[in-house]
């Protein structure tokens, strides 16, 4: 089995994880093939990529100590600006 066939069967496997859940979701509120139903199957194909990216994401910034949320203009300065 080569590499590209064990990412495949993974991604294949994760996307089950997230399709399942949204198909008995579908059927337990009346089980209608609605144009919104459809589109929420087929966006299970694209969550699997999703979170590989946010792993790798996460991954790449661990060893990074930045924080990205904080605003430069508005931190505190430790030493003031001289005239």
């Amino acid at each position: 089995m080569t590499n590209l066939q064990i990412a495949a069967l993974a991604y294949g496997a994760v996307t089950l994880v997230y399709l399942i859940p949204t198909y008995i979701e579908g059927e337990r509120a009346g089980g209608q093939w609605s144009a919104h139903r459809i589109a929420g199957l087929i966006f299970c194909l694209v969550w699997p990529l999703l979170t590989l990216v946010f792993i790798l994401k996460v991954m790449a910034g661990a060893s990074k100590p930045e924080f990205v949320l904080v605003d430069p203009t508005a931190a505190i300065r430790t030493n003031p600006p001289r005239d």
